[in-house]
């Protein structure tokens, strides 16, 4: 029974029968207040109030972080690729409703942090997508935003879109700002980019920095890969590049060679938090 009115916070009310939901073949109590004369139910108090299918809520969910487009959920679940579409903005919103999405994170003595790139719409748009991830396998952090055109593409985007913001740095301060909240880790692990070193030593000065040379380690796996040693290659960024890599597998707008993209910026952050929750909550869950 709910403890006051929607309306006016009247905590005096009566029963007004029920109605009956036809996807959950269940009866619903109707309530009438009586400070203000309306009526209210029980499901009025429910994330998913006036959704047509909420049912659809945690399917759409588990296909959208599992390697399913938009357009593939929507002819799985025989519904609209429209309702999928909503269906995600609404997810990402009421993201604290998830079952259990309040866990804590296990505590990680290492963390590792480095940067993805995707595009927005065309590869004249291209964004970067900075994450860290600690060894046991937990997404910290995860963020998302516009930079410039590289190379080739620089001319030609700037001729047909004009000047493109370069949203790194903002990023990479507001991801280091937000992890300050959590507990410590006694090492960082980044690539050879310098840029990370300030933010680090501003924001965690008593953890050690450690920069891992990929292109050296690449070239030794070069070296090496006809070789039985191939394998015993340590990558000291390994768990971050598996979950790089899942990534780009399980989030299908982010898969390379795909028909799927990324048409607003602020739907992929909403589609990559949604993301970091199921990781972690299958990491706490096991």
């Amino acid at each position: 029974m709910p403890a006051k009115c929607p309306h006016c916070s009247s905590d005096k009310f009566s029963k007004k029968g029920h109605y009956f939901v036809k996807h959950s073949t269940s009866w619903i109590r109707r309530y009438l207040c009586l400070g203000c004369n309306k009526t209210f139910s029980s499901k009025t108090f429910c994330p998913s109030y006036k959704q047509t299918k909420p049912f659809l809520n945690l399917k759409i969910f588990s296909l959208l972080t599992d390697g399913a487009s938009q357009r593939a959920a929507a002819r799985i679940l025989n519904c609209s690729k429209n309702t999928v579409a909503r269906k995600l903005l609404w997810l990402h919103t009421f993201k604290d409703q998830i079952k259990d999405f309040k866990l804590e994170l296990k505590y990680a003595n290492i963390w590792m942090l480095d940067e993805m790139e995707s595009i927005e719409h065309t590869k004249l748009k291209p964004v970067t997508i900075p994450l860290v991830v600690d060894n046991l396998y937990q997404i910290r952090s995860i963020a998302v935003g516009k930079i410039p055109a590289k190379g080739y593409l620089a001319s030609i985007s700037n001729a047909k879109y004009g000047y493109r913001e370069n949203e790194r740095e903002f990023l990479l301060e507001n991801l280091f700002k937000e992890l300050t909240t959590q507990k410590h880790p006694e090492k960082i692990i980044t690539d050879g980019s310098s840029t990370y070193a300030k933010y680090i030593k501003k924001y965690f000065p008593n953890s050690i920095h450690e920069a891992a040379n990929s292109q050296e380690l690449l070239k030794i796996k070069r070296e090496k890969i006809y070789t039985k040693s191939y394998k015993r290659i340590f990558d000291p960024m390994f768990a971050l590049n598996q979950r790089c890599a899942k990534l780009r597998s399980d989030i299908k707008r982010l898969t390379r060679r795909s028909w799927c993209t990324t048409k607003r910026i602020k739907n992929l952050q909403a589609h990559l938090e949604l993301y970091q929750i199921k990781n972690n909550l299958e990491l706490s869950l096991s």
